[in-house]
């Protein structure tokens, strides 16, 4: 009986062995027997996909500072918007066809304007992600803008 249970036991290995060579693709070589070496495959090259890293979210101080001395793009109540923040804290704004000057603040985690015809400042919290800045208002709601580099319209 021990000798059935040592063929049992043998015959279990070798399948095992096949399975898992089959499944990995790998060659096993047993003593006394040649065998070529399995043939060089090259690793697979990763995706952009893969590389890329996530754009990442800034917020606050960080999110500011990739705005100062730079632009946005966007609509506004249907119109076309650039925005210039000076970093000498000016804001200067062209809505249409129209260009206002105002101040700009970073209040904590918010920045405010405050314009010539406002009553008080506007607040938002900013998020920026790559060249893309999202301003939330007090109820949550938030508009995208294209961020540009320096002051393309003059303003």
């Amino acid at each position: 009986m021990p000798a059935t249970r040592l063929l049992i036991a043998l015959a279990i290995l070798a399948l095992t062995t096949c399975a898992l060579s089959a499944h990995d693709g790998t060659q096993l070589a047993q003593a006394g027997t040649e065998s070529s070496p399995p043939p060089a495959t090259p690793a697979p090259s990763p995706t952009p996909a893969q590389t890329a890293a996530p754009e990442q979210k800034l917020v606050g101080l960080a999110a500011w500072n990739k705005l100062v001395g730079n632009s946005i793009s966007g609509t506004e109540d249907g119109k076309p918007l650039i925005e210039y923040y000076a970093p000498d804290g000016a804001a200067k704004s062209m809505l249409g066809n129209e260009i206002s000057t105002g101040t700009w603040m970073l209040v904590g985690e918010v920045i405010c304007f405050k314009y010539a015809d406002d009553d008080k400042p506007e607040c938002y919290k900013l998020e920026v992600a790559g060249d893309t800045a999202t301003m939330y208002d007090e109820k949550g709601t938030g508009t995208r803008y294209q961020i540009l580099k320096g002051n393309p319209k003059g303003l």
